[in-house]
């Protein structure tokens, strides 16, 4: 088990993270959610691990641990339209979402439903740091807040992913499909400068079919 697969607190220079899952605890929680939940023994993990049952299910969700619960019925084509549209957001945000138009589902159906369908794979999209690692390569003027001011000032296109980062965090994450980047490409060419992006990149999302 690698430590890249386990919640670890942030480098020197941002904040700690508040809950850490040891690999004690991965240990724990693993056997838990593929053996015996329902009789509150998610809740009996949190009480003694000291964190929120939140943080638990969570993790869980992340590591695609299967819960044993009863099958849920089939996904109707509407209930399908909504987690493909939804597909970039949280679990916990698509769940809202569903409940909002009258369907009950489970973080975890839900979460194996949008892998099965490849609604992630199929959204071909960037996050903020990503397209700023892009647009200049080496780093020495364009981060990821520059990206942002773009979002903010209405230059670029993008969405926000739904999950519970707080400010002091950094906010939330940014979700930009790589149409809305070849659109802001080739609206703003005076304030880019090519020299420094990277040009294979480049090439791929000007020719790409997005």
């Amino acid at each position: 088990m690698t430590q890249n697969n386990l919640d670890t607190p942030m480098n020197k220079r941002g904040p700690k993270a508040k809950y850490i899952i040891t690999p004690e605890m991965h240990v724990e929680i693993k056997k838990v959610y593929q053996t015996m939940t329902g009789n509150g023994e998610v809740k009996e993990l949190a009480s003694r691990f000291g964190m929120p049952r939140w943080k638990i299910q969570r993790y869980a969700l992340r590591q695609e641990w299967c819960v044993k619960s009863k099958k849920e019925p089939d996904w109707g084509e509407r209930e399908l339209k909504i987690l493909e549209a939804g597909a970039h957001l949280t679990p916990e945000r698509i769940q809202a979402r569903l409940k909002k138009a009258g369907f009950t589902r489970s973080l975890n159906g839900i979460v194996l439903k949008r892998k099965r369908m490849r609604f992630l794979k199929n959204l071909k999209g960037i996050s903020a740091r990503s397209l700023a690692i892009c647009f200049e390569v080496n780093h020495y003027r364009i981060d990821d807040h520059c990206v942002t001011t773009w979002i903010e000032k209405g230059f670029l296109r993008a969405k926000k992913r739904g999950t519970n980062r707080t400010e002091r965090q950094g906010g939330d994450h940014w979700f930009i499909r790589e149409r809305w980047v070849k659109d802001f490409i080739i609206e703003n060419v005076a304030i880019l400068d090519f020299r420094k992006i990277d040009k294979y990149w480049l090439v791929d999302i000007l020719t790409g079919q997005n």
